[in-house]
């Protein structure tokens, strides 16, 4: 019997997966949801280019949903083999396959791996010690192939691209590298794509080395952007261990301590470091929410019923007018709104039970530009405990 565990583990799991995946069709064909949006106040068209995905929950049953305001997708309505294999490329590099399925085959679909414009698509990536970069010209439809090793990359236990730009014939390729030491470097490596070779090799920042303790550095861009970008924004972070001696050895003792915290913003194309100054407590709240659009870094902080929104001007170097945004109340049920700062604007969703709400405003002044509820529709009749969570949007270029 001994033999034959692992066969009957494997079937056993197979039964599970396939059960659930059963009931899970059962309940969504029950009941084909959709979402609705309708206006309070505002421009109809700010949902226009706009994805919104969030799960449909009723009891320990759940639909995801993806979200537009002209359709409701039911991700979970499908075969056993589209959802096993469900694609969950992001829309940039959906509608980039679309159009150049040739060039896209056999690539990392990581937005961070691609720049796009009106006359090319760039891609750059690491294989072993080597750039892996093709570059499709979109009139001729023809693919520059370009292999280049990747300089001083045996410092590194893991290299990975975060961004590629392209800017006056160079393709610029930025790097993070993982120190074997511990502790991480920005490099940037600008190639000249005619003559297909690296002319400039130059690291952009380096975490600090601690001897007892770890650094990093906390990367914030747009995620989902492949267009031109001037500036790329990130945290570099510095912790030390307190150690002190205990039966002729040392143990920790307490919390690490920061020793290192600096927001700093690069300029792409100029090749330019700078360190923003900035108070402590909105040093620590630079992080996930926080954006850049255009010359203006958004960082903001939330507290149980109002969202500030701290505003630098990366040409002016200095802080503007900080915004101030209420936030529905919660009651103990219910979670806390789902934010999202993108292309210049904030995206404020309130989920509850029955009574979602979103409020989209302009970044840089505060106003609002829509208000709305999300509605389902189609539920179970008499259906009472179901509940929609927005949970990720993206935008559509």
């Amino acid at each position: 019997m001994k033999r034959y565990w692992k066969i009957i583990s494997v079937c056993i799991v197979t039964v599970i997966v396939i059960g659930t995946f059963y009931i899970q069709s059962s309940f969504a064909a029950k009941g084909n949801v959709e979402v609705r949006f309708e206006k309070v106040s505002g421009n109809e068209e700010e949902l226009k280019n706009v994805i919104f995905y969030g799960d449909y929950t009723v009891g320990n049953m759940f639909q995801s949903l993806q979200m537009t305001s002209k359709e409701t997708i039911n991700l979970n309505k499908q075969s056993l083999f589209q959802e096993l294999t469900r694609n969950n490329t992001v829309p940039v590099l959906k509608k980039l396959i679309e159009q150049h399925r040739t060039f896209m085959r056999g690539k990392e679909l990581t937005p961070n791996n691609f720049y796009e414009d009106e006359n090319l698509v760039a891609y750059a990536s690491i294989k072993a010690k080597d750039f892996d970069i093709e570059i499709l010209n979109k009139s001729t439809e023809e693919t520059t192939s370009i292999q280049l090793a990747v300089p001083k990359i045996q410092n590194y236990s893991w290299t990975e691209v975060v961004d590629v730009q392209v800017s006056g014939g160079n393709l610029k390729v930025i790097t993070r590298g993982f120190r074997k030491e511990g502790g991480n470097d920005i490099n940037g490596y600008t190639i000249n794509m005619g003559e297909q070779k690296l002319v400039k090799d130059e690291m952009i920042h380096t975490t600090p080395s601690v001897e007892n303790g770890w650094s990093d550095i906390i990367l914030i861009n747009d995620y989902n952007s492949i267009r031109s970008e001037k500036y790329l924004l990130f945290k570099t972070e510095a912790y030390e261990d307190k150690q002190v001696p205990a039966e002729g050895e040392m143990v920790l003792d307490g919390a690490p301590k920061l020793v290192a915290n600096e927001v700093m913003v690069y300029d792409i194309e100029k090749n330019q470091l700078k360190k923003v100054v900035a108070p402590d407590e909105i040093r620590g709240t630079l992080g996930d929410l926080s954006a850049i659009f255009h010359s203006t870094i958004f960082i903001p902080s939330q507290s149980a019923d109002h969202l500030e929104v701290n505003q630098y001007d990366i040409e002016k170097e200095k802080w503007g007018k900080k915004l101030s945004f209420d936030l529905p109340y919660n009651k103990e049920d219910e979670g806390a709104p789902y934010i999202k700062l993108m292309n210049g604007k904030i995206y404020i969703i309130h989920s509850t039970k029955n009574d979602d709400t979103i409020s989209i405003r302009d970044l840089k002044t505060g106003v609002s530009l829509y208000e709305g509820k999300i509605k389902v529709k189609n539920t179970r009749e008499g259906q009472q405990d179901f509940r929609l969570h927005v949970n990720e949007i993206e935008g559509v270029q």
